[in-house]
C-alpha cells in the first residue's frame, strides 16, 4: 500500500534521521565508555610501577571522561529531539525491542563466554581477577550497545 500524504513520509522521514542518530550516539558513548574504562583499568595496572606509561594513561582516562560527558550530552539532546518530534512510540517499536533482545542475547552469551574462558585460564596465569572482572563488565556494557547500534543500522539500510 503507498501513502501518498506527504506528512507521513516526513514523519518517517524524522524518525529514521532519529534512529540513525541514536545508533550514532550509542556507538559513541560506547567508545567513550570502553576507553574511559579501559584506560582506567591500565592505570590501576602500572600505578604501582615506575612506569612513565602512567601519564599517557591518565591522558587517556581523562579524554575517555571527558568524551563520556559530552556522550551524555548528546543523549540529552536526542531526547530534546524525541520529545519535539513525539517519535518516542515510533522509535520504540516492536522491531527496536526485538534489536534490543538481541543484542542482550549476544552480550549475556559472550560475557558468560568470556568468563568461562577465565576460569580455565586462572590455572596457567596469575590474573589481579579484579581487573578481569571489571575488563569483562566494562565488555558486558560496550558490545551489547554495538551489536544494537548495528542491528539499528542494518535495519534502517534495509528498509529504504
Amino acid at each position: 500500500m503507498i501513502i501518498k500524504d506527504k506528512g507521513y513520509f516526513m514523519e518517517l522521514n524524522k524518525v529514521d534521521k532519529l534512529v540513525q542518530s541514536r545508533a550514532k550516539i550509542l556507538i559513541f558513548a560506547a567508545f567513550a565508555f570502553a576507553l574511559w574504562q579501559f584506560s582506567w583499568i591500565g592505570a590501576d595496572i602500572v600505578k604501582d610501577t615506575e612506569s612513565s606509561f602512567i601519564h599517557i594513561i591518565t591522558g587517556l582516562v581523562i579524554l575517555g571522561s571527558i568524551l563520556w560527558v559530552i556522550a551524555c550530552y548528546f543523549f540529552y539532546v536526542f531526547s530534546k529531539k524525541v520529545k519535539k518530534a513525539n517519535a518516542l512510540q515510533a522509535l520504540n517499536d516492536e522491531l527496536t525491542h526485538k534489536n534490543k533482545l538481541q543484542a542482550f542475547m549476544a552480550g549475556y552469551f559472550i560475557l558468560f563466554g568470556m568468563i568461562w574462558l577465565v576460569i580455565p585460564a586462572t590455572d596457567f596465569w596469575d590474573f589481579d581477577l579484579i581487573l578481569i572482572i571489571r575488563a569483562i563488565a566494562v565488555l558486558a556494557i560496550v558490545i551489547p550497545i554495538l551489536i544494537f547500534s548495528y542491528l539499528e543500522f542494518k535495519n534502517d539500510q534495509g528498509a529504504e
